[in-house]
């Protein structure tokens, strides 16, 4: 999980997701942006906020309406709905009209709820296929675990889709769409996510540490420690 996204504000405007990364594994280097990728950041929230739209924002975005057809009455699973892309993702299906159900820790369980989720799966103490009743029509696998994509494959519904934002999904159905994708940038995609944040109907729960405590923010993630986006500013 990648939590660390660098904060930065051009011309009143938020960079779109850049490529490429650091050779030791940290963040990525991020050359200036070209005016055509940047779009206007949202009013309604603090200046640091914007820098978790480009990476999860359109992590969510694309999963559920680019490579699926999230819509009204649509059954949505999202598998790690308290991570950055889970939040973005259970808010956007619930935007949508879907029906929404997310798998969460016990730790992140309010928070979601609270973002829009009808039904929550704490994984912890029940597995995923006990605890989905009916056959969904979308699935977001956004847990990197293998057998955790295998057992989420078989609750989607013949016909419906499992999208994964982590690794290719075996599926046995063959009637099941599986789709694996790494987010690309897209302006217009993130000037939509940033009106509906302006709107009220999307909220961007980041939490914002100084640069300085990069190493923390890591140690923290890798215990597992760190629920949503942290987003490193360079002062403060």
């Amino acid at each position: 999980m990648r939590d660390g996204v660098r904060a930065r504000r051009a011309r009143g405007r938020t960079p779109g997701r850049r490529g490429g990364g650091g050779g030791g594994g940290g963040p990525p280097e991020s050359p200036a942006p070209a005016e055509t990728e940047l779009t206007a950041a949202p009013a309604a929230v603090p200046l640091a906020a914007p820098a978790a739209l480009p990476d999860a924002g359109l992590t969510a975005w694309q999963a559920l309406f680019e490579h699926a057809a999230a819509g009204p009455g649509d059954r949505v699973l999202v598998a790690g709905a308290g991570g950055g892309v889970g939040r973005f993702a259970v808010q956007l299906a619930r935007h949508a009209g879907a029906h929404v159900i997310a798998t969460a820790s016990g730790r992140s369980a309010a928070a979601v709820r609270r973002l829009g989720a009808h039904e929550i799966v704490d994984y912890t103490r029940t597995p995923p296929a006990e605890a989905v009743g009916e056959p969904v029509d979308l699935a977001l696998h956004l847990v990197p675990s293998a057998e955790a994509g295998a057992a989420l494959a078989a609750l989607v519904r013949p016909g419906g889709s499992l999208v994964s934002a982590t690794g290719p999904v075996p599926v046995a159905d063959p009637s099941v769409r599986a789709v694996h994708f790494v987010a690309r940038n897209d302006t217009a995609q993130l000037a939509a996510l940033v009106g509906l944040v302006d709107a009220g109907a999307v909220r961007v729960e980041a939490a914002a540490r100084p640069l300085r405590e990069l190493a923390d923010v890591h140690r923290a993630g890798e215990a597992g420690e760190i629920a949503g986006k942290v987003v490193l500013t360079p002062v403060g």
